[in-house]
């Protein structure tokens, strides 16, 4: 039956208890929350009752059960499947008294408030409208959308204050995990666990402030209890203010016999929305304590990133700092107790079309990151880049101001040059009437300040470049065609910095550049064993000329031979940058071969090139060519170039060669293959040959798998090999133990370094999955390794 009257629970609160405690992960993301609670279903928390949908907001509020009863005018005593509703709220339960005069109800016996995003069951519940209080005992709760849940001995809410209070309360994401052992008689005993689980003495939720405050919080970790804390205090939405998990690892310098152990312990504040802040105290064996702090924001327009470290080291006060000396021995410097690092990466979009970005580091010494384990990526590094880039971009204008710069690691790490500053500025301008709609001109300019340190004994100058150019493109479906004029200028002023050796203050290139372009594509239906393709075959010819002018006294600033690509074949120079233009007379000639689905996907590709010339070349990198640069350019052809290119499934594959044209020999090679067997295997790996059989030569291989063995247990590897020193260079592997509610990471780093020492590694990371992460599993890491 089912009656309606005025509901004494038309402004009750209903325990908007708390968000799960959610903290940030300590990566390189912007401003993010931490690790999600599994969505795996079999790893989804059972429920405390069956979730029911809510009444809406324009619903009446209503009151069913088997039995009514009206023991006096003031009470309704209402037994057997009681249902009150109310907009957004559903109360279920074996026994409910009403008092119409105090505005009160009790509940008995099996209780339940549903409302959306939360269940809540009780054995007892006791409600006052006029005081706007309600008080659950042997409560349980659990989040709908995440099935996160936990217990309380008592819960009192306050709804006037917005205050609620648990006693004895405990918080999980976990299910209930049944296991078994077999007693000393004999006998089987089962037992119920969590596997993590944060018990609380005493907990309050100030739904005013959006805060949660424990008291004499425990984290226990199968049953055990391994984390105290008397008071911790958090905010009810996204991220969370608290200790992130402990990082554990050893770390041994390139200059000490043994490993140095050591626990680095963080702790996140979240600030505000768009801006956090780490706080990570690391304790090493011998060194002593280091302090780092990671302070992040992220605006709309706007973000950074900055990270500070610091500490008295007790082992280079004593010993002084560590190094190899030429002989690959190791050798002691300067004393120094104070050690720091300060890196910033930050970006600013200043106006529309007007934006910035760096990335700077500061170091005390040479040798931090090889002795203090923050930045794993520079622990065996030579030097690591830093730049502030200014650029602006509006319809046809770029412009842009460049500081490059780089910061050396190690006392044999070469001097490059460096850009104090770069200015360009680059003007396109189409042309849109008639007869000249495929006419367009490019107006582009760059000054260079080249600097170097003083123990490179090379020369510094200005370079400034003009490279305008007028060009008509025709493109159809069928091909392409282009017709292209450059006219390079390229000045120098030389400093007096007693490394010029080209005996002028002022040097100059005046080289044009001319070039015809023509590409056509055919295409035909292909089938093979029923799979029905697209097949294209696509020529491609290019002539280009560019006259002799001697530019051997001309200083290399950022000029070297192009790195292998198959698109080279089109180049206009077979030099990188702007201090070598290349004389030729010559035309390239390519042929590919595509296979498309017939949605335009591709499946393969392979082409065929070739650079025939009429002309022996002159210009050569240096003053005094090698004797296979001068065999190179006195020949009438180039060598063989082939691109092979294949995705399918599970395969990706990409390789450029270049081959000898006299014996057809391999001498350049770049290659990359991935293969994900499945979404539990995934093999990467790169492959690079340089000047094969020929001085210079080198052959390296860069491979990495990630294999998820079974549903819980997955290892990895990655190994970087030279094949010409025959030595592994770098060695890292990593096993995984992954379960619905926790996971943990130990990974081993071995690098090899040129003087035959070597640098380890040990390092071991936890999750809470739910509550905290911290670290970046080696999955993630590999791909970004390995650029895939």
């Amino acid at each position: 039956m089912s009656i309606r009257s005025r509901s004494i629970l038309s402004g009750f609160l209903l325990l908007p208890l708390w968000a799960p405690p959610m903290v940030k992960a300590a990566d390189d993301s912007p401003i993010k929350a931490a690790s999600p609670v599994s969505t795996n279903p079999a790893c989804l928390p059972a429920w405390i009752a069956p979730p029911i949908t809510p009444p809406g907001v324009q619903a009446d509020h209503s009151a069913e059960a088997d039995n009514i009863s009206q023991p006096d005018e003031l009470t309704y005593d209402l037994t057997g499947n009681v249902v009150l509703k109310r907009p957004g709220l559903v109360v279920l339960s074996d026994r409910v008294q009403l008092n119409r005069l105090n505005e009160e109800a009790n509940a008995f016996g099996q209780v339940q408030f549903q409302r959306d995003g939360l269940i809540v069951t009780s054995q007892s519940a006791h409600l006052n409208h006029q005081k706007q209080t309600a008080q659950l005992k042997d409560a349980r709760y659990q989040f709908i959308d995440t099935r996160a849940h936990g217990t309380a001995k008592q819960i009192d809410v306050d709804q006037k204050t917005n205050l609620a209070e648990l006693e004895k309360a405990s918080f999980t994401t976990c299910p209930l995990v049944q296991y078994s052992w077999q007693a000393r008689n004999g006998d089987i005993e089962t037992s119920e666990k969590y596997d993590w689980e944060l018990d609380f003495g005493h907990l309050q939720i100030n739904n005013n402030k959006r805060r949660i405050y424990g008291y004499n919080t425990w984290l226990y970790f199968q049953t055990v209890p391994v984390f105290y804390t008397p008071y911790i205090d958090f905010p009810m939405d996204d991220r969370a203010s608290g200790f992130l998990f402990p990082t554990i690892g050893s770390y041994r310098p390139l200059t000490r016999d043994t490993a140095e152990n050591y626990v680095a312990v963080p702790y996140y504040f979240n600030l505000a929305p768009n801006y956090d802040d780490t706080l990570t105290v690391m304790k090493m064996q011998d060194r002593g304590w280091v302090v780092d702090n990671e302070f992040r924001y992220l605006l709309p327009n706007s973000s950074a990133q900055l990270s500070l470290t610091g500490l008295n080291d007790q082992v280079t006060s004593k010993e002084g700092l560590s190094y190899i000396d030429e002989n690959g021995d190791p050798a002691y410097g300067e004393k120094i107790e104070q050690r720091w690092r300060a890196k910033l990466i930050a970006q600013q979009q200043w106006a529309p079309g007007l934006n910035s970005n760096i990335l700077w580091h500061e170091l005390s010494d040479k040798y931090f990151y090889t002795d203090i384990p923050v930045e794993s990526a520079l622990d065996s590094a030579s030097y690591t880049q830093r730049y502030i880039n200014l650029n602006y971009n509006k319809d046809n204008l770029q412009a842009g101001v460049h500081i490059l710069n780089y910061l050396r690691l190690r006392d044999d790490a070469a001097y490059n040059y460096e850009k104090r500053p770069e200015v360009t500025l680059n003007y396109f301008h189409p042309f849109e009437t008639e007869g000249l709609r495929n006419v367009s001109i490019n107006l582009p300019i760059t000054s260079t300040e080249f600097q170097i340190a003083p123990q490179a004994h090379k020369p510094e100058a200005q370079r400034n470049v003009f490279s305008p150019s007028a060009q008509y493109q025709y493109y159809k479906p069928y091909g392409s065609f282009k017709a292209e004029a450059v006219a390079n200028k390229v000045h120098y002023y030389m400093e007096d910095n007693g490394y010029n050796t080209s005996g002028q203050n002022q040097l100059d290139i005046t080289v044009p550049q001319y070039a015809l372009h023509g590409k056509l594509i055919f295409e035909r239906d292909f089938s093979l064993a029923g799979f029905d393709m697209v097949q294209t075959l696509e020529p491609e010819v290019q002539y280009l000329y560019v006259p002799y002018q001697d530019q051997s006294r001309i200083p290399l600033f950022d000029t070297t031979a192009r790195s292998l690509d198959f698109t080279n074949l089109f180049s206009y120079n077979r030099f990188s940058g702007s201090d070598r233009i290349g004389d030729t007379n010559q035309v390239s000639a390519a042929l590919t071969t595509r296979f498309l689905k017939r949605d335009g996907t591709p499946l393969a590709e392979a082409g065929l090139g070739q650079i025939f010339y009429f002309a022996d070349r002159q210009v050569t990198l240096n003053s005094t060519a090698t004797d296979t640069e001068l065999a190179q350019n006195t020949q009438n052809v180039s060598d063989y170039y082939v691109k092979l290119g294949f995705t399918a499934g599970p395969v990706y594959f990409a390789s450029t060669s270049q081959y000898d044209n006299r014996n057809y020999e391999l001498t350049n090679s770049n290659s990359r293959l991935k293969f994900g067997l499945s979404s539990d295997f995934n093999l990467l790996m790169t492959h690079l040959i340089t000047n094969q059989n020929q001085p210079g030569e080198q052959e390296d291989l860069a491979a990495g798998l990630t294999w998820q063995l079974t549903s819980k247990w997955g290892v990895g590897g990655y190994i970087n090999y030279d094949f010409t020193k025959e030595r592994k260079t770098e060695v890292q592997s990593a096993i995984r133990y992954d379960s619905c509610c926790w996971a943990s990471e130990l990974s081993l780093k071995e690098t090899q370094l040129d003087n035959g020492l070597y640098n380890y590694s040990i390092q071991y990371v936890i999750e809470f999955k739910g509550l905290s992460t911290v670290g970046t599993p080696f999955k993630e890491y590999l791909n970004d390794k390995l650029n895939f």
